[in-house]
């Protein structure tokens, strides 16, 4: 979808500015379909859309096509369970054949300044790496990465009525 006819907000602007300047990006901007895409250390693309009907930016990332298959598959449900293998983000699978695992995560970016979205881009990136490995295990989708991402680190405890 082009975007040509929405501008864009001074503020996400200036934010999107202040989050470069802090990257050494000086002229990091949305671009006409309100995106932009960043790599990091030659490996993680992650690209920024901003969602004007939800007033969100959308953090997200190809994470690739699953080298262990639909064994993986199981993984990435656990990562979603309550979002605590993924810190609030999302992974599902693209419509592609093979489908390709994706991470997602929208951010209410009202009320931030560049170091806070700094702080929450660079969340998302050491999670997105980290499932990326989980990703390109070639394996039966249980490598030990897989184990501690999909499972989590806490106890999880409900209470039962």
């Amino acid at each position: 979808w082009r975007n040509r006819f929405v501008s864009i907000d001074p503020a996400l602007a200036t934010l999107i500015a202040e989050l470069g300047g802090r990257m050494g990006l000086p002229d990091l901007a949305l671009d006409g379909d309100l995106s932009c895409a960043l790599r990091f250390d030659r490996r993680s693309v992650v690209n920024i859309q901003y969602r004007p009907d939800r007033d969100m930016l959308w953090f997200f990332a190809d994470l690739g096509v699953p080298a262990a298959g639909p064994a993986a598959y199981e993984d990435l449900l656990r990562g979603n369970f309550f979002w605590r293998s993924t810190l609030g983000a999302t992974l599902s699978l693209s419509g592609d054949q093979p489908p390709h695992a994706i991470i997602a995560l929208p951010v209410a970016w009202r009320g931030l300044d560049g170091p806070r979205l700094a702080t929450q881009l660079e969340s998302f990136v050491n999670t997105a790496e980290d499932w990326a490995e989980v990703i390109a295990d070639p394996g039966d989708g249980r490598s030990t990465a897989s184990e501690s991402l999909a499972t989590g680190n806490e106890p999880m405890t409900f209470i039962r009525i």
